[in-house]
């Protein structure tokens, strides 16, 4: 091969590019471009697309991942929304027992200190000690210095203890008359003076409809008292019934 030949094929090929306007009165123009640009050109718009779809199918991709993650967490918020719900009713419910239960609770208490009052009152000497009518004596109010309470009843009436307690004591005879002491448990004593002979003996629980005494013919007189810590004191005052 000749010098020439070589020379020959190592000549660049061009191709021209024509720009012809829609107007006669414009020139026309071309561009002239080797091989290897106008296929560099073809290679970097490859490229260019190539890149752009890689970047589309990587961006949609992400997008598909945060959609799927969204619809992870929106169904994960369902589920705690749904849980809390539930939650919430079976809080108001167990609120609604709670209530009721407390309800109940300060009921029992309440009827259970109204019980312990009742008790506690029915240890109280407040009662009448006579069953039945009976007069008093307003001139005869103390003896030997201390307040007492003396009642006239008829024969066959009964003396009867005035609240719950146990004899705590009997003295006397039929000659002198009876004494029977009354111990409430709370500092009241109960004391009746009758000349019969008691029916009752010391230890006995007795409650306010105990008979301690029956009136006899001789003996229409009771002497009544009452002591509280260990002090006489008036039994009117403490006497809720007085006929």
């Amino acid at each position: 091969m000749d010098d020439k030949e070589v020379k020959k094929k190592r000549e660049k090929i061009n191709y021209n590019v024509l720009f012809v306007p829609d107007k006669d009165t414009e020139a026309v123009k071309h561009l002239s471009v080797s091989l290897e640009v106008l296929i560099g050109f073809f290679a970097a718009i490859a490229f260019l697309i190539i890149a752009a779809l890689a970047y589309c199918f990587i961006v949609t991709g992400e997008l598909n991942r945060a959609n799927n993650n969204v619809l992870t967490l929106k169904t994960q918020v369902d589920e705690i929304t749904q849980k809390n719900t539930e939650l919430t009713d079976e809080n108001n419910v167990l609120q609604e027992k709670v209530t009721i239960l407390s309800d109940t609770v300060n009921d029992k208490v309440q009827q259970e200190e109204e019980r312990e009052a009742e008790i506690a009152k029915s240890y109280i000497p407040t009662g009448f000690p006579l069953k039945g009518t009976a007069s008093y004596s307003e001139e005869e109010t103390e003896l030997d210095g201390n307040p007492i309470a003396i009642f006239h009843a008829s024969r066959g009436t009964s003396v009867i203890a005035t609240a719950n307690g146990t004899v705590s004591s009997i003295a006397g005879s039929a000659e002198a008359g009876y004494i029977v002491m009354i111990d409430h448990g709370n500092g009241y004593y109960s004391v009746y003076r009758n000349g019969a002979e008691p029916e009752v003996k010391e230890g006995d629980e007795v409650t306010s409809s105990t008979e301690l005494f029956d009136i006899q013919t001789g003996y229409e007189q009771l002497g009544y008292q009452i002591i509280e810590n260990e002090a006489y004191i008036d039994p009117l005052e403490l006497m809720e019934i007085y006929g």
